[in-house]
């Protein structure tokens, strides 16, 4: 019995067809792209980010993994290594076509964090305080959401005023329903967001999300370090350079100056050292002849 093939009735929407060109035509343009998942990121916080990296000439696009994929598939044999990126087309995506490296556009995307509203079961990153002050929430029912969660407040010039800063949930703490309502109706954002990486394309090379996490700290001592090594090794070599010039003509100086001393040979920086070394062992002779004359 022959194998069937599937053939597809209706045709493909222009609509999907567009896309997978549009995407195969950012993919030709940018040297790299960034697939980031966008799972559980609202479209206000990714307009925001989109805006962001905009101002930086990045392009972010959210993405059907299907799509993508065919696009890959198009323009894969003009850019190698591009077809790896494909493992990586599962959940909820976007891709980002920059011509910035990956470690540099991961900084920028850590830097480019975003607040949003808080939703029921979220975790709060650090303490979430309600400042003292008018609310500019008229009163009503939200008097007895703010009772409930042991937030003071007062009625003034018909509004509601918090009576004193009061802390609503502690970092790690679960964020209840009723919280993110009353944080949601102050217009509080206290969950700070930003898009993950999943993995990068530059030059050939599929670069893992975990692989482009990089602790500044830890690179900063390491080039003071290496920096260090290199003006030492500089120094004891007497290799001139912008850095080690000075120290090296500084420490020419001191032998040299040391070795006129040892040698009694007179220069015009020597000199006064040479009088004043032997004025000292002129006087301590003199002193040793007066003692012994006394005795």
């Amino acid at each position: 019995m022959s194998a069937t093939t599937y053939a597809r009735q209706r045709p493909i929407p222009r609509r999907k067809v567009e896309l997978v060109r549009e995407y195969a035509s950012l993919l030709r343009k940018y040297d790299g792209v960034v697939i980031v998942s966008i799972t559980g990121i609202s479209a206000p916080v990714l307009h925001e980010v989109r805006a962001k990296l905009r101002e930086e000439g990045d392009v972010l696009k959210v993405i059907k993994n299907t799509l993508m994929t065919k696009a890959i598939d198009a323009v894969s044999s003009e850019k190698r290594g591009l077809e790896r990126l494909k493992d990586y087309l599962t959940g909820q995506n976007a891709a980002i076509f920059t011509d910035k490296n990956p470690f540099s556009l991961k900084m920028l995307l850590d830097k480019s964090k975003v607040m949003r509203e808080a939703r029921a079961g979220d975790v709060a990153q650090s303490d979430i305080v309600v400042r003292e002050g008018n609310t500019n929430i008229a009163p009503g029912p939200i008097i007895s959401l703010f009772n409930k969660l042991g937030v003071p407040v007062s009625i003034r010039e018909g509004s509601v005023w918090v009576t004193r800063d009061t802390i609503v949930a502690r970092k790690g703490d679960v964020i209840s329903s009723d919280l993110a309502e009353l944080l949601r109706r102050l217009g509080m954002k206290p969950i700070e967001v930003s898009l993950k990486v999943k993995a990068a394309y530059t030059d050939g090379i599929v670069i893992p999300g975990e692989e482009l996490e990089i602790d500044l700290s830890e690179y900063e001592e390491m080039l003071k370090r290496c920096v260090q090594q290199a003006v030492n090794l500089c120094l004891n070599a007497a290799y001139p350079t912008a850095e080690t010039v000075g120290h090296l003509v500084a420490k020419a100086h001191l032998e040299g100056l040391a070795l006129s001393l040892s040698a009694a040979y007179f220069t015009p920086e020597a000199m006064p050292l040479l009088l004043a070394k032997a004025e000292r062992e002129a006087r301590a002779i003199y002193e040793l002849v007066h003692a012994a004359s006394a005795s």
